[in-house]
């Protein structure tokens, strides 16, 4: 299956240039997920996006002059009433705290990576450029990722790194008179399950 993955690679080639572009196009599958871990000053905490629903596909460009490989279309958009946190009354506060019903979707949108990953071997780790929309505030990142491909011919790209709600001009909520304080520090994780797009 990897064979299979290699060869399906789109081409764009240009008559005479030596420096060929080549586009791989990803479909975003259900599978994928996103987590934030929090914690309180009494315990921590996990809110969870389990299952993905949407259309997105993902084109990454490389070769010819461009030193690293570009997104063409790097956007896949969570829907933030998916998240979970294992209970009713937190799961409310936290889609308060990022306001899903007002910015109803998370967006990842992927700008570039260091450089191009090799899809023939085990996990291979590199940063990767994006922005991350949540609760009305676009900021750019540069995320710690990885890229594997299992058997089954599927590609896991995952990343994550660490953020303050402030850096989305957010406040934490506080509970039982202030008793329960959730502190500022998050971490955020994806894992987006892709497919080759074999039609291109």
């Amino acid at each position: 299956m990897i064979g299979f993955f290699i060869v399906c690679i789109a081409c764009a080639f240009t008559a005479g240039n030596e420096n060929p572009v080549l586009l791989h196009r990803f479909i975003v599958l259900p599978a994928s997920t996103l987590t934030i871990d929090g914690s309180t000053n009494v315990n921590s905490f996990r809110c969870g996006i389990s299952k993905y629903v949407g259309n997105d596909t993902l084109i990454l460009q490389e070769g010819r002059t461009i030193r690293k490989p570009i997104f063409l279309k790097g956007r896949v958009a969570l829907k933030a009433s998916q998240f979970d946190c294992g209970m009713h009354v937190m799961t409310k506060d936290f889609n308060e705290t990022i306001k899903a019903k007002e910015h109803p979707f998370i967006v990842i949108d992927f700008k570039s990576f260091e450089r191009v990953p090799n899809y023939t071997k085990g996990e291979e780790k590199f940063k990767g450029t994006m922005t991350i929309s949540l609760g009305g505030t676009t900021k750019q990142f540069s995320v710690d990722c990885s890229i594997q491909p299992n058997a089954s011919g599927l590609i896991h790209l995952k990343g994550g790194r660490k953020f303050m709600f402030s850096d989305f001009n957010l406040t934490p909520p506080e509970k039982m008179m202030g008793l329960i304080r959730i502190e500022q520090e998050l971490t955020v994780q994806f894992n987006l399950v892709l497919q080759l797009d074999g039609n291109t």
